[in-house]
């Protein structure tokens, strides 16, 4: 009898060089690798991260995950994506669900976990986070000393006055859903010298901005973070190209 086992595999935000050696091993156990898309025919991000890796004869099994306000149906389309995974697993496939940056940060990968019954083995292999991987890459420290750090995904509810008053430094993911807000709120603390937005991090597209006055909603890119440090950046800003 075949064993099954269902992976959970981050493959960062952009650089396959990134990908953890660990992962690269699980791609060579797989028989099926789950692609996760926004829209049907999108393509996937993290396919094209990965594909160096995967074994010739794997088969790709892209599912969608649209990104619809109401949250039941939202609920709907992720229980019938985990049924369908769920067939090949009981079938005695391994299965892996590639997801960029880290498996369990803002992932779409957990809503698959929440409908497993526990019996079929489990492994998740975390990956390189946006902001992690905006830190290294520009020598930017996240936290240093007592300091503190928040990470906070935008919503139409969000309070950013709120959030930036709750920590010294604060990570904002998913910016392009509520940029005006998120900028007005950095101009109404003082806070609009202090950060870095960078949109496809680690991609050939990659573009960084320091100065929000002059950028519109409708320009940003879906894969963009933003850091605000409180205490300042413009000392490491000599590292940044």
């Amino acid at each position: 009898m075949l064993e099954s086992k269902f992976y959970g595999i981050g493959v960062g935000v952009g650089d396959p060089d990134m990908l953890t050696l660990k992962a690269i091993k699980a791609f060579k156990e797989l028989d099926v690798v789950v692609l996760p898309e926004a829209k049907k025919a999108e393509g996937s991000t993290a396919y094209e991260i990965a594909k160096e890796y995967l074994k010739e004869n794997v088969e790709l099994l892209f599912i969608e995950f649209p990104m619809v306000k109401c949250v039941e149906a939202r609920k709907g389309f992720r229980k019938e994506n985990a049924d369908k995974i769920i067939k090949y697993l009981e079938a005695g496939k391994k299965v892996g669900f590639l997801t960029i940056g880290d498996p369990m940060t803002y992932s779409t990968y957990v809503y698959i976990l929440e409908h497993l019954d526990g019996e079929i083995p489990v492994e998740t292999i975390p990956g390189i986070s946006s902001f992690s991987d905006m830190s290294s890459r520009f020598n930017l420290p996240l936290v240093m000393g007592e300091e503190s750090l928040k990470v906070v995904s935008l919503n139409g509810e969000t309070n950013i006055v709120e959030e930036i008053n709750s920590a010294d430094n604060i990570v904002f993911m998913k910016v392009s859903r509520n940029f005006d807000v998120l900028r007005d709120g950095l101009e109404k603390t003082g806070n609009l010298e202090n950060v870095i937005m960078v949109s496809n991090c680690g991609k050939e597209t990659q573009e960084i901005n320091f100065d929000l006055t002059k950028i519109n909603k409708e320009d940003i890119p879906y894969f963009t973070t933003l850091i605000l440090k409180k205490g300042g950046i413009n000392q490491w800003k000599k590292f940044i190209s």
